[in-house]
């Protein structure tokens, strides 16, 4: 008995070696652009259908946020330039808020919403090959009674997480 108890903590305290951290990377240095903003609220049809809240300075804090999750990282050290470093893209493509529920009691009226923020990016090495080009979504949800703008803090979490997390994490 004493044996197999042995064994099965032998076996249990042993890893198999997995790890989330890849070296895919020879030069392990990245140079973030500013992400540019690609929505047009002046088109016809961002008039005619309504008041849309956008944001103020979402690329300025995307970009930030990306850095940010870059630095906490550590697998790439972000650089403001070197010709050897790989080079991220983005753009945001649009931002867009969907109604999850609807408060009964009140007429209907809105409870929770999902808010996403679409976005592009292009990874390049230092040659001008293009590693990763992708479309990259980020959302979360929040409820009505509570702040949009918390709601949008998140959200630019959310989706600097899931970019930096498409760059890093190639199997």
């Amino acid at each position: 008995m004493i044996k197999l108890l042995i064994l099965a903590v032998f076996f249990l305290s042993s890893g198999c070696g997995y790890t989330t951290r890849g070296s895919i990377y020879a030069g392990k240095k990245i140079m973030v652009r500013p992400v540019i903003n690609t929505i047009d609220v002046t088109s016809l049809s961002e008039r005619t259908s309504g008041y849309v809240n956008f944001p103020i300075l979402i690329e300025n804090k995307l970009t930030n946020e990306i850095v940010s999750k870059f630095n906490n990282d550590g697998q790439l050290k972000v650089v403001s330039q070197d010709q050897q470093a790989l080079t991220l893209t983005c753009s945001v493509d649009s931002y867009t808020k969907q109604t999850l529920r609807y408060e009964e009691a009140n007429d209907g009226e809105v409870k929770e919403q999902r808010l996403r923020l679409h976005t592009h990016i292009k990874l390049t090495s230092a040659t001008g090959e293009v590693l990763i080009e992708e479309d990259v979504v980020g959302e979360t949800e929040y409820l009505v009674s509570g702040s949009e703008t918390t709601a949008q803090i998140a959200l630019v979490s959310d989706t600097a997480r899931r970019i930096s997390e498409a760059v890093l994490e190639q199997w």
